[in-house]
């Protein structure tokens, strides 16, 4: 089985009116500057069968206004009903709202299976403020997992980077030893300095996506992955609609990774992870 660990997909009403939002949400503007594609649950599905993807994990955005957020999760819980089979739905919430950890409960309520994907610098929370303590503490109660938008501290400059790099990251997983966390974007590269005994012992208990590998590393990441901190904390994710799984497929390719350690990354992690 393929799972996509990371794609969005927008509510109806958001693509049919992307100027509008983009003038109330600075984050996803600067995002959606340059033309970028937008997914419904439609077309994601017909990229699924496309690209032979068996069950993908939809966000939607990590929106700055809460009323925003709860459409968005209503959104996906229907979504999620009318395609339990291929579609695993996570919410999204604004930790700055008074109502935020209640928001959680409602999207355990309607069978969403996680937040995300959370982004402190689109949101305007602060990481490691506390800000954001009370809904942790919602999700772990619910058994909510969070997929984190993270950045890597050096390299060139795009839309989206942000300030959640790997030394903050560390500290944020520590500070919240509970919390099933998927570190999106390869974790900003907090892996790749698992030498370091202490970061390797913090990436055991913290999973990480691949979401936008292809913009950001070569495909050789795999290989130091894998040999950092093993397959099983690895999972696929595409991005899409910014990319799609068949060019994450040939990085695998190229970096050598196949038998059981591809099995992981490509499906057998986000399943076991998420009970799919």
């Amino acid at each position: 089985m393929i799972v996509d660990a990371h794609v969005h997909i927008l509510p109806d009403r958001v693509r049919d009116n992307l100027a509008l939002v983009a003038s109330t949400e600075p984050w996803f503007a600067a995002c959606h500057a340059r033309g970028e594609r937008v997914a419904s649950a439609e077309s994601l599905l017909a990229a699924m069968d496309d690209n032979g993807v068996d069950r993908a994990v939809c966000f939607t955005w990590p929106f700055t206004d809460p009323a925003l957020c709860a459409e968005a999760n209503d959104w996906m819980a229907g979504v999620v009903r009318r395609h339990p089979g291929r579609l695993t739905g996570f919410g999204v919430i604004q930790p700055l709202d008074g109502g935020a950890a209640r928001e959680v409960q409602r999207c355990a309520a309607m069978g969403l299976a996680g937040i995300g994907e959370m982004n402190a610098d689109a949101q305007g929370w602060g990481l490691l403020d506390g800000t954001a303590d009370s809904a942790i503490a919602a999700s772990v109660d619910a058994g909510l997992a969070w997929t984190l938008h993270c950045s890597e501290p050096v390299g060139r400059e795009y839309p989206g980077r942000g300030t959640v790099t790997p030394e903050r990251l560390m500290e944020f997983a520590r500070r919240h030893p509970d919390l099933t966390l998927v570190c999106a974007h390869l974790g900003g590269g907090l892996p790749l300095y698992a030498h370091i005994p202490e970061v390797r012992s913090a990436c055991q208990g913290l999973h990480f996506d691949t979401a936008a590998q292809p913009f950001v590393y070569d495909a050789s990441v795999y290989a130091a992955l894998v040999a950092g901190i093993g397959a099983d904390r690895i999972l696929l994710g595409s991005d899409h609609p910014l990319l799609d799984v068949p060019r994450y497929l040939r990085a695998l390719d190229d970096a050598g990774i196949d038998g059981p350690e591809r099995a992981l990354i490509t499906g057998g992690n986000a399943q076991r992870l998420l009970g799919l």
